[in-house]
C-alpha cells in the first residue's frame, strides 16, 4: 500500500470519527435539554401539589382542632382542591380523599373519620416526597391519638373498623 492511500484511509477514518462524536454531542445536548424541560416541568407541579395540599391540610386541621365547621375561606380553597386533586394528585391521594369525603358525609364515626385522614395524609406524603415512605399512620397523627377511642382503629383493615363500630360504609 501506499503512503498516499495510508494516509487517505487515516483521513477518511478520522472524518468519521468527528463525524459520529458530533452526532452524539447534538443528541446529548438535545437530551440534556429535554431533561432539564421534564425537570422544570416536575418542579412547576411539585409547587402546585404543595400549595394544593397545603390548604386542604389546613382545613382539616382546623376542623379537628376547633371542632368547627370550615371557614368560607376554607371552603373556597377546598372547591379548588377539589377541581385539581384529580389533574395533581396521586392515584393513592384521589383514592383516599375520595372515600374520606364520601365516608365522613355519610356519618362516618369519629374513630374511622380519623383514620381516613391519616390514610389520606400518607397518601399526600408519598406524593410529594418519598413513594416508599415507611412512615405509620400512628407517627403521621402522632400529636392527635389521644382523641382516639380505640388505637386498633388506625391499624386494623377498615372492614374490621366499620364492622366494630356498627356503621356500614357507603358503596
Amino acid at each position: 500500500m501506499t503512503a498516499v492511500m495510508v494516509a487517505t484511509i487515516s483521513a477518511v477514518a478520522s472524518l468519521i470519527a468527528a463525524v459520529i462524536a458530533g452526532v452524539f454531542a447534538v443528541h446529548a445536548k438535545r437530551l440534556e435539554a429535554r431533561l432539564q424541560l421534564s425537570s422544570s416541568a416536575h418542579e412547576r407541579v411539585a409547587e402546585q401539589k404543595s400549595m394544593m395540599y397545603d390548604s386542604i391540610i389546613d382545613m382539616f386541621e382546623y376542623m379537628f382542632d376547633t371542632g368547627e365547621p370550615p371557614t368560607a375561606e376554607h371552603l373556597k380553597h377546598k372547591k379548588k382542591f377539589d377541581a385539581w386533586v384529580p389533574v395533581y394528585g396521586s392515584d393513592g391521594v384521589v383514592e383516599a380523599y375520595t372515600r374520606y369525603i364520601l365516608w365522613i358525609t355519610n356519618g362516618a364515626p369519629g374513630d374511622l373519620q380519623f383514620r381516613l385522614y391519616g390514610d389520606f395524609l400518607l397518601e399526600i406524603r408519598k406524593d410529594v416526597g418519598d413513594p416508599n415512605s415507611r412512615v405509620s399512620i400512628r407517627q403521621a397523627l402522632q400529636g392527635r391519638l389521644g382523641n382516639l377511642a380505640e388505637p386498633a382503629n388506625l391499624t386494623d383493615p377498615l372492614e374490621v373498623v366499620c364492622r366494630r363500630l356498627g356503621w356500614q360504609p357507603p358503596k
